[in-house]
């Protein structure tokens, strides 16, 4: 702070005028310029990470494993489709790869569906088998990005799945960028992640001519009800020589979608 001195004479003080005054003030400032200086605060706002919820068909294996089970098959009986039966290899093989929380595929020799956001289990199976409402049943045009999840879910010749649910948390702290790509796309699963692995794979393309062309196997294991009457497939299910599935897919295709108020992302790939 500064005074404004004070004199013992009045008759000096009176001579000053007050433009005069005016004038002594501002250079008393400015001989003082560090008794003028303002602070200026920066107040950094820290949001706490928002926890996932945990509802029991993540965080207890045993409901984990028969919620994946009774959603994926109560799509495939609706569509003719065996029940699947649960396969530790392939869990494993899932939990390996959802542990990293890597938003991408893992170029394994499955079929693979991707999901994280949901709010549990059965909604992330949910997203997938409602890929149905968008599939052209009369028409079938072989894998699209609409309906991808769904055609492997319901593939008639898969018959055997393994998933993992990991919490991957959520960030927008200073682990952002990790989280998010500079375009705004994941690169990292937020929340809970979901990895989901078939055998054998699904949405397998290139059949021959007999079997109905390229999409003829879309036709024969994506079928529209339990009155199908087409053709079967006589093998395993194994793809036939020189055909390519769901394994080691070079195409990632992206859909969201909302799910009772949580926001979801699914993620699939096939190799062309």
């Amino acid at each position: 702070m500064f005074t404004i001195p004070s004199y013992r004479h009045n008759n000096l003080m009176g001579s000053i005028t007050p433009c005069l005054q005016l004038q002594l003030i501002l250079i008393l400032i400015l001989a003082n310029p560090a008794s003028t200086q303002q602070t200026i605060q920066t107040t950094i706002m820290v949001t706490a990470t928002p926890t996932s919820p945990h509802p029991p068909s993540y965080t207890s294996l045993e409901v984990f494993k028969d919620t994946i089970l009774s959603s994926s098959n109560t799509y495939r009986k609706e569509h003719n489709a065996s029940d699947l039966v649960w396969n530790e290899t392939l869990t494993q093989y899932a939990k390996d790869w959802a542990e990293g929380c890597r938003w991408k595929h893992s170029h394994g020799p499955h079929g693979e569906n991707l999901a994280f956001g949901y709010q549990n289990a059965s909604a992330a199976v949910f997203a997938w088998g409602d890929e149905r409402r968008m599939y052209d049943f009369k028409k079938p045009t072989g894998f699209s990005e609409e309906t991808g999840h769904f055609t492997q879910l319901v593939w008639r010749t898969t018959t055997d799945v393994g998933c993992a649910a990991i919490d991957c948390g959520y960030g927008n702290g200073t682990d952002d960028n990790e989280k998010r790509g500079d375009t705004g796309s994941y690169t990292r699963a937020q929340g809970w992640y979901v990895v989901c692995e078939y055998s054998p794979p699904g949405n397998v393309m290139g059949a021959s001519r007999a079997a109905g062309g390229e999409n003829g196997l879309f036709r024969v294991n994506v079928q529209p009800s339990s009155t199908y009457s087409g053709p079967y497939p006589t093998d395993s299910g194994s793809p036939p020589a020189g055909t390519t599935g769901t394994s080691g897919a070079d195409r990632m295709i992206v859909t969201c979608g909302w799910i009772l108020g949580w926001v979801g992302v699914l993620i699939l790939m096939v190799m062309g």
